[in-house]
């Protein structure tokens, strides 16, 4: 299992990290890690990484413990942390020189390779490099050494568009090659472009892990329509909508999972304008955190009743 948590938990004195994370991650899959910010996602990746210790509970990294094997599971990891930064006075080429001083393998003719694809000009020094610039350099310092496991804390993060897309197609080929990919996100549609499975944390718990395609179905939409004459609220309440506000012509509908009645009931009158609107990350969160809460206090009443 190239990522196994049991009971990972880390405390800061008497501030929470994270407490109870169990996580298993499989060979060859894509797995998100999604959470705002916050949530406990870098501590979690500083655990497996080593860089800091767990309060209690175990973790291995490609089978080898994270306490006692930290150096030889960095040597296989490809890393990218949430907040990157580099030797500003050395160029692209020197930093990427010094980072593969620290591995046994070549890097040479991938680090080429990546850096032709992600169009970095190596010889500018760093601190003159734009923010996209920098991430870039840190996704080949990431890959160029072959690793077994990709750790990405937030990878895209000041990447434009084109280069993000660049980025997950790079990720699928990883995962192509039989590679194991670690991402951490706050964003829901970038998890959704690449991932297989996704475990959503929040406030240093695991709400739930789940493959892609339920977590999707879990997903809200929100259509915000104005007719060109009133409609009847009653008229849009049909077979998956959730809620209806508004009045008169204007209306804000919420719908989970197929939207074709909804939009059938749309159709049947004139339209001035529709938008359709995905839920928010947070208005996911808050769905698991209410479910959650509604059934502790499901249980409490069973006991005092």
């Amino acid at each position: 299992m190239p990522i196994l948590t049991e009971q990972l938990t880390k405390y800061y004195g008497r501030s929470r990290g994270i407490a109870g994370v169990d996580l298993e991650v499989r060979q060859g899959e894509i797995f998100g890690f999604l959470g705002p910010n916050g949530a406990g996602k870098t501590t979690t990746i500083r655990l497996l990484l080593g860089f800091i210790r767990p309060t209690s509970g175990q973790a291995s990294v490609l089978g080898l413990d994270v306490r006692r094997d930290s150096l030889a599971i960095r040597e296989r990891v490809g890393y990218i942390p949430g907040d990157v930064r580099l030797y500003e006075e050395l160029t692209g080429s020197a930093f990427l020189d010094y980072m593969a001083g620290f591995r046994k393998s070549r890097t040479n003719n991938r680090r080429r390779e990546l850096a032709d694809r992600l169009d970095i000009n190596l010889s500018v020094r760093l601190k003159q490099a734009s923010r996209g610039m920098k991430q870039k350099v840190a996704i080949v310092q990431a890959l160029m050494h072959d690793p077994d496991l990709l750790i990405l804390d937030e990878p895209t993060s000041g990447l434009d568009p084109l280069v993000q897309s660049d980025f997950y197609g790079l990720l699928k080929e990883e995962q192509g090659r039989g590679k194991t990919v670690f991402l951490s996100s706050h964003i829901l549609s970038e998890v959704e472009k690449v991932c297989d499975r996704v475990a959503i944390i929040r406030e240093g718990r695991i709400e739930v892990v789940e493959d892609i395609h339920g977590l999707k179905s879990r997903r809200v939409k929100v259509m915000e329509v104005t007719f060109t004459q009133e409609c009847p609220p009653a008229e849009l309440e049909v077979p998956g909508v959730l809620a209806v506000e508004g009045s008169g012509r204007h209306y804000r509908v919420s719908v989970r999972g197929d939207v074709n009645p909804l939009l059938r009931a749309v159709a049947a009158r004139r339209v001035e304008n529709v938008i359709f609107h995905d839920a928010s990350l947070e208005d996911i969160f808050m769905e698991f955190y209410q479910a959650t809460r509604r059934q502790g206090e499901g249980r409490n009443d069973v006991r005092t009743g």
